[in-house]
């Protein structure tokens, strides 16, 4: 039988979203390091907390010179609170009794491959930015990448388009208070590895526009992510291609590291039917995972690459 047999999703009021994937081994590393936005951000630590407060800076600090006795001024950053909360990721899979003696002398995933890894970073992936496979949703975290109003166009006929792009996201960025490169990262979507192996010149189309001592991130640290719109899709209003970004902007906090559970003996819903897995022989095996995602100060801290002109 197929061991495709999900739950119903759950409503995002209720602070979860259940997965209809495969089964996979996976780590709250491994969250942190292969879903992209989740990556990218700069802050990243455990929680005990379901609901998180912490002092931000909005903006960012000043210093001035001042005569004895007179007035100091004030800084230019604002000193403010924010807050994220806990949502949860969840992914069950459904075994016969038959498959899992088959692998008892052995390891599960010669029977189940990585796919709740990819899908529980893609789905978080997707409601960081807003975006799943290129398409706007609703995220249910505090925030979302792409509701920030920073914008650079893509301009799609220069062979240098990316490095132009980011040049002037990173110069944003250093208007808006935000100039250590250091602190930068750049988010972008499949395409843009084959774009740059093949940018050609215009004055002489046998010349690389991109080799070696070319970096069109300029050193800043990349991630990619299927979520966001691909390099080759045709030009549209709501296409973004990728993030320029503060990092230390972007929180994660991790309330749960993924856990495992399993039951023989539950009824399981599989969005049509009930499944009884005693009575089915089944053994039903459920990962989740609790974690939360914001960015403060959105508006100057983000900056989308759009493709709309």
């Amino acid at each position: 039988m197929a061991n495709r047999i999900p739950f119903a999703e759950g409503v995002d009021a209720a602070g979860g979203f259940l997965l209809p994937v495969e089964q996979g081994e996976i780590l709250t590393n491994g969250i942190l390091l292969e879903a992209g936005a989740i990556a990218l951000a700069g802050d990243k630590r455990s929680t005990s907390a379901r609901k998180s407060q912490f002092g931000v800076w909005l903006g960012a600090p000043t210093a001035a010179p001042v005569g004895e006795g007179a007035p100091k001024p004030a800084t230019g950053g604002e000193f403010g609170q924010t807050s994220m909360t806990v949502k949860k990721f969840a992914s069950i899979v459904l075994f016969t009794d038959e498959m899992l003696e088959d692998v008892q002398g052995g390891d599960l995933n010669v029977l189940v491959d990585s796919g709740v890894r990819s899908a529980i970073n893609d789905v978080i992936d997707a409601h960081a930015i807003g975006k799943d496979s290129g398409v706007d949703i609703a995220g249910v975290f505090d925030s979302m990448l792409k509701s920030t109003t920073s914008q650079v166009e893509y301009v799609q006929a220069k062979p240098d388009a990316l490095q132009l792009a980011v040049s002037q996201a990173m110069g944003v960025l250093e208007a808006n208070g935000y100039g250590n490169s250091g602190n930068m990262g750049v988010l972008t979507g499949f395409g843009f590895a084959q774009g740059i192996r093949d940018a050609r010149s215009t004055v002489d189309p046998a010349l690389q526009v991109y080799g070696p001592g070319r970096d069109p991130l300029y050193g800043l640290e990349s991630f990619t992510s299927t979520n966001l719109n691909n390099l080759s899709d045709a030009v549209a209003a709501t296409n973004i291609l990728g993030f320029v970004v503060h990092r230390p902007n972007l929180h994660v906090r991790i309330r749960k590291d993924v856990t495992v559970s399993t039951s023989t003996d539950a009824t399981v819903n599989d969005g049509t039917t009930d499944r009884k897995l005693f009575q089915e022989n089944l053994t039903a095996i459920r990962y989740e995972t609790r974690l939360a995602f914001m960015v403060h100060d959105l508006n100057r801290a983000v900056v989308a690459i759009v493709n709309k002109a």
